[in-house]
């Protein structure tokens, strides 16, 4: 009885059976969800050891018994990165489900780390801590210019034939990325990638064959309307990859008996070190380096969680949560408090994944979901080696079907007019290509930009499109 009485005050609480959907729905849907990210958790800390010099090998191998400058061994480093990951990405779920009630998850970004990681620390010199310190102000401006509306003005600002792009070009961009992890894909030095040779049975071409059955599969039990269907795809290529070899379990080293240690040194902002001049002009250069960073960081953080919000808005509508500015300014508020709060974690701005649209077409539609991936994430620093030993193949199910189903609004753009294919089309092909959502839409925005201006409809472009295309050739003249 007290069970039942629980599972009605979650119900009432984030409106589950009010927005058609269900607590069975919502718990699967977090699931699919978890699966389906939990990789990035752990490419995200190795990732960022990147910025630690005298971690890895020329050949990109960890020293994992090699002691860095903070004090700590290169593991044990990595260990602690892992696991305030996981904390952050538990915190900022859970922030993002109760403050939205949207079916969304949050975590460490892993193109902001890696932006990070070579650009911030390795290409312009600065450390970790305080690259850190640049996070953690990035988090209290972009706090800012929310309250002051900015996230609707850059909203507007984007044409809508690119709003439909970028959804399209997600689903391209995060099927390639499944292709590549279940080794469907593989690297070609003539022409970058090829498909990977099915002749002989070798590791690729079994994780390829099995990832082809997985979304079969899950096609079919679409087709027949079984509900949880991307779940039990999962499910059944985990279970298939046991007699296949293709699991293993992971040797992931999770003690973390030093971690806190570690946070307050090794992974602790530095905010006087981060005004230090690092190169020539002194004071005044080394303030407009940090404006430049911490600029870029908020605009990369914006148009990712821009991304998630347009792809699934164009899936189902969730006009529970008013309208789209209204859902746009409640995700951005909440992943500025959980980039500030990530900081002091340890980790890069935590934003909202874009595999969240795998929460979605699963059926997921309210906070609930997110609930439930949070806590998957926390448990993940107990079950490390189960969790980063999950087969690529399985993973890349998900990410597939999901930008298959995105792949629909690809009718809305408008192809006939050069002026706006263009850009559509920019922006959709540079996403996978340049395996950055930030460049896509930098590249779609800012080639609309100069076709409207030189074919003499400069005045069709909204001031805050000009302000855009100008932040994105800085970025690329300056951090690129």
């Amino acid at each position: 009885m007290e069970g039942i009485l629980i599972l009605a005050r979650i119900d009432e609480f984030f409106h589950v059976t009010k927005d058609g959907s269900s607590i069975k729905t919502e718990v699967i849907s977090g699931l699919t969800a978890y699966f389906t990210m939990v990789y990035i958790l752990f490419l995200v800390p190795n990732t960022l050891m990147n910025a630690f010099p005298g971690a890895f090998t020329s050949d990109g191998e960890l020293l994992a018994n090699n002691v860095l400058s903070c004090g700590f061994t290169a593991g044990e480093v990595l260990t602690a990165l892992t696991a305030m990951c996981c904390i952050a990405a538990f915190i900022g779920s859970l922030v993002l489900a109760i403050t939205t009630n949207l079916p969304f998850a949050q975590g460490p970004s892993l193109s902001i780390s890696t932006f990070v990681a070579y650009s911030i620390c390795i290409k312009m010199g600065y450390t970790y801590n305080e690259a850190l310190a640049a996070i953690f102000l990035s988090g209290i401006a972009f706090y800012i210019m929310n309250v002051m509306g900015m996230e609707r003005k850059i909203q507007n600002a984007i044409p809508t034939n690119i709003k439909f792009s970028v959804t399209a070009g997600i689903g391209i961009f995060i099927a390639f990325m499944g292709m590549q992890k279940a080794h469907l894909v593989v690297a070609n030095t003539s022409n970058l990638v090829q498909l990977v040779s099915l002749s002989k049975m070798t590791y690729d071409a079994k994780s390829a064959l099995l990832c082809l059955f997985g979304i079969i599969l899950i096609a079919l039990l679409h087709i027949r309307h079984i509900h949880g269907a991307i779940f039990i795809g999962k499910i059944v290529c985990i279970i298939l990859a046991v007699p296949l070899g293709l699991f293993h379990l992971s040797t992931v080293d999770m003690d973390i008996s030093t971690t806190f240690e570690i946070l307050k040194t090794a992974l602790r902002p530095d905010f006087a070190g981060l005004f230090e001049p690092h190169k020539a002009f002194g004071l005044p250069g080394a303030i407009v380096s940090v404006f430049v960073i911490v600029l870029t960081l908020c605009v990369m953080d914006i148009f990712e969680s821009m991304g998630t919000i347009f792809a699934t808005d164009h899936i189902i509508r969730l006009s529970k949560e008013g309208t789209m500015e209204e859902k746009f300014q409640k995700v951005l508020k909440a992943d500025s408090v959980t980039t500030s709060v990530g900081a002091l974690l340890g980790v890069t701005n935590v934003s909202t994944y874009v595999e969240s649209t795998a929460t979605v077409i699963e059926g997921g539609r309210t906070g609930l979901a997110g609930v439930v991936s949070g806590f998957c994430f926390l448990l993940t620093i107990f079950i490390a080696p189960f969790a980063a030993s999950i087969p690529s193949a399985a993973t890349a199910t998900t990410l597939i079907m999901s930008g298959i189903f995105m792949m629909n609004v690809v009718k809305y753009i408008n192809f006939q007019d050069i002026e706006q294919a263009l850009p559509a089309f920019l922006t959709m092909v540079m996403m996978p290509l340049t395996y950055s959502l930030v460049s896509g839409i930098a590249l779609g925005l800012t080639s609309y930009t100069l076709v409207m201006l030189f074919s003499g409809k400069a005045k069709q472009i909204s001031k805050y499109t000009y302000l855009l295309t100008v932040l994105f050739i800085i970025q690329f003249a300056l951090i690129q």
